[in-house]
């Protein structure tokens, strides 16, 4: 993620990362270094303001503001990196660069009066010191979303800076304290099988229904081979941006490792992988993101015309075989704002996104799912006597989605008919599976919508048979704890990574096998291909092989709760077996294998598996002790 401001910070970087989510764990005196951090941000706030002031007025940065802008500048591998998977340095740097800057604009608006296109101009300026993009893009990405946040701003006086790095960030010294944005709940309706134990789950049988999962493709139509692949911006390998000097330095003709998204012909590709060494597969699932990284760029025209070339290639490939799609935080323009449904202004409502993606879902879906996907992108359907699933639109809980800094209650809405639909499924004895694009729980799920929603899988632990996600494009599993039994597994979230390389990754799609009476999944397999092999023989289609079959490599009698958890406890006690899963994670890209993975390193990706909510480290906590004692240095600063 990054350190940028009200419009050129927080628009820059949200709309950029993407890419491996981790998480961070704490030294042993975070506490302690936490006060000492607070202490420096007010101090660093205060200075930040006066000394940018005198650069507006006379137009030349003080050696001082340079220093400070040299302070929260971002490094160029933050930018495809989800912000759970920063380190603590850079995540403590960031909030002061978000609390420092926000502060600075919202008082030019607020006391100073300035108008949009003033704040807008030097926004693109900051954007510009700060290297995020070259300075016709960095004006471009402002442009798409000042409208909606001086909306926010205006309309909302008694927002603060604390409270809006305190939704973004959740960490830190930017701790959320705003009881409207803390204390929202839903109803959730008496009953349910008490949790007494971690939940069970059958083992793999010969009569499992098979589900492909494929997410993430990132489909870019400016990808172009041999084009710039270093090219300083978020999102390179694109025309306009030139063919290197340098050979090595340009596009592959399957992808690139870099931050490059995916040319036609390698989505095509792996969709028909997909549908060829799979052909029994009774279902698949399509967990978002088919837009492109280009950010600066997107348009709604642009935007359509990608969705309708991709959904029309699932009907192509998979004919009357149902496909199930969620939203990804990609598909909207701009990226990752979704409005509430009251906003009706034409440059601020999500309603073309909910519309089109209506009509094209209707090949798969039946028309009473039209009501609520054309309300907020969200739906359920009855796949079988039995069987329901509930497709999300859980990007409005994103915390880079400007519109919880609005109204956070909006996304009440949606969970409460998430809550009354498996109220409704249990009573008729049904198991749902849940399909959304942002894991849910994590590091940049709004904090407030994951406790709510923890408290709907402790009612309904015995419904929910399992999660499906996408977003991080890496090839992971959560573990879900009880909220009030916090000792008890009782659900999991499987992550079909991405079939896009952004970032160092090799493509892959997952295939579940599926209890066909309880609809529980009882075991699961990712199929990937070397990136380097592929794009060393550009004549021939990639080699996909299977990366691994999870019971069997990790030596499984079922994927249950209760598996899982046990086998994350292996993980904590045998770093070997830690590892390996890492490098499946990582899907065996080139360069994370060369980067290798330490053991805090390890330790972080463990303690990803298992927390389900921002700032929630009581997981985390107790692996970490089975692990390692925590290592108090992590923050490269003095005590």
């Amino acid at each position: 993620m990054g350190r940028v401001a009200i419009v050129s910070s927080l628009v820059i970087l949200a709309a950029v990362i993407s890419s491996i989510t981790s998480y961070q764990v704490k030294p042993a005196n975070y506490a302690k270094l936490i006060e000492k951090q607070k202490k420096f941000d007010e101090a660093f706030e205060k200075e930040f303001y006066v000394e940018h002031t005198k650069y507006v007025e006379t137009g030349e940065q003080s050696e001082r503001l340079q220093e400070m802008f040299e302070h929260i500048r971002q490094e160029p591998d933050m930018f495809r990196m989800e912000m759970d998977n920063h380190p603590l340095p850079y995540l403590t740097a960031e909030c002061t660069a978000c609390r420092a800057l926000v502060t600075t604009y919202l008082t030019y608006r607020r006391v100073l009066g300035w108008d949009r296109d003033r704040i807008a101009l030097q926004a693109a300026s900051t954007c510009e010191t700060l290297n995020i993009l070259t300075p016709p893009n960095c004006l471009k990405i402002v442009n798409k979303n000042i409208d909606i946040l001086l909306y926010i701003i205006d309309n909302r006086p008694s927002l603060t800076a604390q409270t809006i790095c305190g939704i973004i960030f959740q960490s830190g010294t930017c701790v959320l304290e705003d009881p409207a944005f803390l204390n929202w709940s839903i109803n959730v309706q008496p009953g349910g099988r008490p949790i007494t134990a971690s939940k069970t789950s059958p083992n793999r049988g010969a009569s499992d229904l098979k589900i492909i999962h494929i997410t993430d493709v990132h489909y870019d139509p400016h990808y172009r081979t041999g084009y710039n692949a270093v090219c300083g911006e978020p999102c390179c390998c694109r025309e306009g941006q030139g063919i290197p000097a340098n050979p090595a330095d340009g596009a592959g003709e399957w992808g690139d490792y870099r931050d490059c998204d995916s040319p036609w012909k390698a989505v095509e590709d792996a969709v028909r992988a997909a549908a060829r060494q799979h052909p029994d597969a009774a279902y698949v699932y399509y967990t978002g993101d088919i837009i492109d990284h280009g950010v600066w760029e997107t348009t709604v025209a642009g935007n359509i015309v990608s969705m309708t070339r991709t959904y029309q290639l699932f009907r192509d490939v998979f004919g009357s075989k149902p496909v199930y799609n969620v939203l990804g935080n990609h598909e909207n323009n701009p990226t990752n704002v979704f409005a509430p449904s009251y906003i009706t202004q034409s440059e601020f409502s999500a309603k073309w996104l909910y519309d089109f993606s209506a009509d094209q879902w209707s090949t798969w879906l039946p028309t009473a799912s039209q009501q609520t996907i054309r309300q907020g992108g969200f739906y359920t359907v009855l796949v079988r006597p039995g069987f329901r699933i509930i497709g999300m639109n859980n990007n409005d809980a994103y915390t880079f989605n400007w519109w919880i800094l609005y109204d956070p209650a909006y996304l009440q809405a949606q969970l409460q008919w998430v809550h009354d639909t498996l109220l409704q499924a249990e009573a008729a004895g049904e198991k749902v599976h849940i399909l959304a694009h942002i894991p849910i729980g994590a590091g940049t799920s709004y904090r407030t919508w994951a406790r709510q929603y923890r408290r709907i899988l402790d009612r309904f632990w015995d419904v929910i048979t399992a999660h499906f996600h996408g977003h991080t494009h890496a090839d992971e599993f959560n573990v879900f704890y009880s909220l009030a039994n916090p000792q008890h597994a009782i659900s999991a979230g499987f992550n079909g990574g991405g079939t896009v390389p952004f970032s160092n990754y090799n493509p892959n799609y997952v295939v579940y096998y599926v209890n066909p009476q309880t609809y529980d999944v009882t075991d699961f397999e990712s199929w990937y291909f070397s990136l380097t092999e592929a794009n060393q023989n550009p004549n021939r289609n990639p080699i996909w092989m299977q990366l691994y079959s999870f019971s069997r490599d990790f030596q499984l009698s079922n994927v249950s709760p209760a598996s899982l958890d046990g086998l994350v406890h292996r993980f904590a006690s045998n770093p070997a077996e830690l590892r390996r899963y890492w490098e499946f994670k990582v899907k065996r890209g080139d360069p994370f294998i060369a980067a290798g993975c330490d053991g805090d390193c390890l330790l972080n990706h463990l303690c990803q598996i298992v927390t389900n909510e921002a700032n929630d480290d009581t997981k985390c906590n107790a692996l970490a002790a089975i692990f390692r004692n925590l290592d108090d240095e992590l923050f490269n600063e003095e005590k």
